[in-house]
């Protein structure tokens, strides 16, 4: 006796379901590259978009590198990720 298969049915039905959001969504990245690429260099740096978010990017990317450097800390005090022999031993046995 052959087992049901569920997928084929759970495809067809969100397929009919999303299917405008999923051709929404390429019609717009395509969009979005297709005027991105059409961009010179200079006419993004003399973008007003661009200026106004250029001190908003430094800034984020500041926070990131805060961020990271704090999680790595805490990981190293407190032992949270196994040694690297701990590792290469489990990864040699399985």
């Amino acid at each position: 006796m052959r087992k049901f298969d569920p997928w084929p049915v759970f495809f067809k039905r969100e397929w009919k379901r999303n299917w405008p959001f999923l051709v929404g969504f390429a019609v717009t990245g395509a969009l979005i590259t297709k005027l991105s690429l059409g961009l010179t260099e200079e006419e993004a740096k003399n973008s007003k978009f661009v200026k106004a978010h250029k001190s908003l990017l430094l800034t984020s990317t500041v926070d990131l590198m805060s961020y990271c450097s704090i999680l790595v800390l805490v990981v190293a005090h407190f032992n949270i990720l196994p040694s690297t022999s701990t590792l290469c031993s489990r990864l040699r046995s399985g």
